[in-house]
């Protein structure tokens, strides 16, 4: 990456040059960028040459066949990345005056709302924006890594479940989750609805690195009570599985307890009820299709409670309500999947969240 490139003195390094530099940064190899890129390799190389070129600097070392990232390379990504993500957001700006016709948005996520909202969220703007594309990046809940991602411009909203408070980041509580007892298959005949903290003495119960887990802890530390953790995983993801397979109860939001019902298992509110916060994380200024998405999840999120609580007014308990509303939500997204004339988001009364 040494060699000399031919350039015309003075010459500025561009948007194009950083944007290629980020993509082997993320992709990990000149080859995969090059691919993701559209671009030939040699292309590319000669590209990242230039860009060295220009700045003076070697950015990258050859290790056997791969790259790693010299201590300029490093040093570069954050500005570059800045740098990227201001143009973005002037294209938006502009782009207020014809509407959202392209662009990205980059998204972290803890990985315990994954798949209880996100998958809601991002399936209803892709129907809205479908020349916007969607990148997401799984946190594991840690606070600096949250912070790392805003402020690097690797993400321009990230969605955790715990409140963080750093110079710079603006945290938003948009809502909460509710937190249901989910049985496999065959299990929980026994236990009243609502299932009193107490009778979770015992239980077999897979526990995940996020919510579950730090719940348990709590009703240990303050009733005395303790389930048996007899599955512990890291991710959230593979709770159903696991359910499915009969492993062990264990305890998850709303949402994606109802596609555990789905499988088989059967639900059980708590008593007390336990709630899960949801929260935002943002630097001060947000693209366009940024704030769009941003929007489009504290809405959906709104119109889930509200279909939740039109249910229960009626007479229907919490978990029948959240039933009823995830049957409509499923039956008008196949609706709107078999392309039926008519069929919207509002069949549901809701967009899911």
């Amino acid at each position: 990456m040494s060699e000399e490139v031919d350039r015309a003195p003075g010459r500025a390094t561009g948007i194009r040059e950083l944007e290629c530099f980020l993509a082997v940064v993320d992709h990990g190899s000149i080859t995969r960028a090059a691919s993701a890129l559209y671009l030939a390799q040699p292309s590319l190389s000669q590209i990242i040459r230039r860009l060295e070129a220009d700045l003076g600097v070697e950015l990258f070392r050859r290790v056997g066949r791969g790259l790693v990232l010299a201590p300029a390379g490093e040093a570069l990504i954050g500005p570059a990345r800045q740098v990227v993500r201001d143009l973005a957001h002037a294209r938006s700006v502009v782009a207020t005056y014809r509407g959202l016709e392209g662009g990205r948005v980059d998204l972290a996520v803890s990985a315990s709302l994954t798949s209880s909202f996100l998958a809601a969220w991002v399936g209803d703007f892709r129907r809205r924006h479908p020349q916007i594309t969607v990148r997401l990046t799984q946190h594991d809940g840690d606070t600096d890594e949250i912070v790392s991602l805003i402020r690097s411009g690797a993400a321009e909203l990230a969605y955790t479940v715990t409140p963080v408070s750093r110079q710079g980041i603006e945290c938003t509580h948009i809502g909460q989750g509710e937190i249901v007892l989910v049985l496999p298959r065959g299990w929980g005949h026994d236990l009243p609805d609502p299932v009193p903290l107490s009778m979770l003495q015992g239980l077999p119960m897979i526990v995940d690195r996020g919510f579950g887990r730090s719940y348990l802890t709590q009703i240990r530390d303050h009733l005395g009570v303790e389930p048996d953790v007899v599955v512990d995983i890291s991710e959230s993801g593979d709770l159903l599985p696991l359910l499915a397979s009969g492993a062990g109860a264990a305890l998850l939001p709303m949402r994606q307890a109802m596609e555990a019902r789905r499988r088989g298992a059967t639900l059980r509110m708590l008593e007390p009820p336990p709630a899960r916060d949801i929260y935002v994380l943002t630097s001060s200024t947000l693209t366009l299709q940024a704030r769009a998405f941003l929007d489009l999840s504290v809405a959906n999120l709104r119109r889930w409670h509200r279909a939740v609580e039109t249910r229960t007014s009626q007479g229907a308990s919490l978990l029948d309500a959240a039933v009823e509303a995830d049957e409509a939500i499923e039956t008008a997204y196949r609706h709107l999947v078999d392309g039926v004339p008519g069929a919207t988001d509002h069949d549901a009364g809701t967009d899911g969240g």
